[in-house]
């Protein structure tokens, strides 16, 4: 704060603004869930991902330090990373999932709200798929 310069109002709502927010987000609370199709399976999705980063730091002491990740690359050297970068496929396939989420809560049509959670969970089985055949082609099982 300088010298000589007016400290600044900290604002506090009164009863009545603080009684229209409760009752908005009382009105608004269950519309996330309501907008989104496939609920069932966008949460299946979500916990398929996350059990696969849980899968790939359990098992990371039996993978070889590096695994053949990149395989559009020619082969050799280029195709190696480190066996920590196995959480990738489902890192991005979270990231995914949630951009598409949010884009679906903001559309209006239903058609391109079932293709953007259609493609969400293509990608999530995808990166499964991939995650797990580079696990079994590493040979430590």
């Amino acid at each position: 704060m300088k010298k000589g310069s007016k400290p600044q109002a900290i604002y506090f709502p009164s009863k009545s603004v603080k009684k229209l927010w409760e009752e908005k987000i009382a009105k608004n609370r269950g519309l996330l869930t309501e907008n989104i199709p496939f609920k069932n399976f966008v949460g299946a999705a979500f916990l398929v991902n996350i059990i696969m980063i849980a899968l790939v730091l359990l098992v990371q002491s039996f993978l070889p330090p590096q695994i053949p990740l990149y395989y559009g690359l020619p082969e050799g050297e280029g195709q190696l990373a480190s066996s920590l970068m196995l959480v990738a496929p489902s890192l991005i396939s979270l990231l995914i999932l949630a951009i598409n989420i949010s884009i679906s809560y903001f559309l209006e049509e239903e058609f391109f709200k079932k293709t953007f959670i259609l493609v969400s969970i293509g990608v999530t089985i995808f990166s499964a798929i991939t995650t797990i055949k580079i696990i079994l082609l590493t040979g430590s099982f």
